[in-house]
C-alpha cells in the first residue's frame, strides 16, 4: 500500500521576548516532493531567527509610531533571506534539489500598535476591529499554479512586507493567517475587489486580484464555538477539527460545513487564529 501523502502545510505561533505575538504559516507545493520538509523547516527557522534577532530598532520605531512599511521591509527581508539560505543548505546536505523544496512563507506579528506582516507567495491574513480588513495581498490569487516560492530565484522581487495599523485598536476582536487551502470559506466571495496594484511592477496587466476581505460571519461562528470551552487544549481541538474535517460544534450540535469538507476542495488547510476570549 502506498503511504499517505504527508501534509505539506506547516504553522507555528509564539510570543517573542518583548511580548509580541507571532503567527507563521508555510504551504508546500503538491508537485514538489519534499515540500513538507521545506515548509516545516521554514516556519521553525523564521521563528528562531525572530527570537534571536535584536528587535530594539524595530520596537523603538513601533512604540514611537514611526515604523514605515519601507523600513519594516528592509529589516524583515533579511530574515526571510536567511531562512531561504538555511533551507538551501539543509537541502544540499540531504541531497534535495531546490525544486523539491517549493513552499510559500507568511508572517504576521501583532504589536501593541500595529501588525507587522511579510510574505512570499499566496495565502491569507486579516483582522477585525469593528470591520474586517486584510493584512496582506496574496500573490496571484485563484490562479492555479501561479504562486511563488521562497526557494526560487527572484523571490525578493515577489516578497512583500507591510505595517498595518488598526483604525479602532480597542475593538480588535481577532486576527489570523492561513494557507490558501482555507480561502474558500474565510474570504468574502460575495463581492469583487478593485485592482490593488500590489504586483503590477512585476506582472503588469497579468496580475490578478480579488476582494481579499475576511468573511466575518465565519469568524463570528468560530468564536462562538471556541468560547464554549474552557481550556486551550479544547479550543485547539475544535479549531483543528473544523479546519481538517469541516465539522463545526456549537450549542451541543455538530454541523458539517460543506464548503470545507467538499472533497473537490481537498487541499491542506492551516489556520492560525487569535481572538479575544472574554
Amino acid at each position: 500500500m502506498e503511504p499517505p501523502i504527508p501534509c505539506q502545510d506547516a504553522g507555528r505561533s509564539g510570543i517573542l521576548s518583548n511580548g509580541w505575538h507571532v503567527l507563521i504559516v508555510s504551504d508546500g507545493a503538491g508537485s514538489s516532493s519534499h515540500s513538507h520538509i521545506a515548509s516545516d523547516f521554514c516556519v521553525s527557522r523564521l521563528h528562531t531567527l525572530l527570537e534571536e534577532a535584536d528587535l530594539t530598532t524595530v520596537s523603538t520605531a513601533v512604540e514611537a509610531d514611526m515604523l514605515t512599511s519601507e523600513d519594516w521591509h528592509r529589516w524583515i527581508v533579511a530574515l526571510f533571506g536567511q531562512t531561504r539560505e538555511g533551507l538551501l543548505r539543509m537541502g544540499e546536505a540531504h541531497g534535495y534539489r531546490p525544486e523539491q523544496l517549493h513552499c510559500t512563507l507568511l508572517l504576521v506579528i501583532r504589536t501593541p500598535r500595529a501588525f507587522l506582516c511579510a510574505h512570499v507567495g499566496d495565502g491569507r491574513a486579516g483582522y477585525f476591529d469593528g470591520s474586517p480588513k486584510p493584512l496582506m495581498v496574496p500573490f496571484m490569487t485563484f490562479t492555479a499554479g501561479a504562486t511563488y516560492f521562497l526557494v526560487k530565484e527572484g523571490w525578493d522581487l515577489v516578497f512583500r512586507a507591510s505595517v498595518n495599523k488598526p483604525e479602532r485598536p480597542a475593538e480588535l476582536a481577532y486576527y489570523f493567517v492561513s494557507t490558501d487551502g482555507c480561502q474558500n470559506y474565510i474570504i468574502d466571495h460575495t463581492r469583487k475587489g478593485p485592482k490593488t496594484g500590489m504586483y503590477d511592477d512585476i506582472l503588469g496587466d497579468e496580475a490578478f486580484y480579488d476582494f481579499n476581505m475576511p468573511y466575518h460571519p465565519f469568524f463570528q461562528g468560530l468564536i462562538l464555538s471556541l468560547t464554549e470551552v474552557d481550556t486551550q487544549e479544547q479550543i485547539n481541538e475544535r479549531l483543528q477539527r473544523l479546519v481538517a474535517t469541516g465539522v463545526y460544534v456549537c450549542n451541543g450540535e455538530e454541523k458539517e460545513l460543506k464548503s470545507i469538507s467538499d472533497l473537490a476542495l481537498d487541499d491542506d488547510k492551516t489556520l492560525l487564529f487569535a481572538f479575544k476570549h472574554s
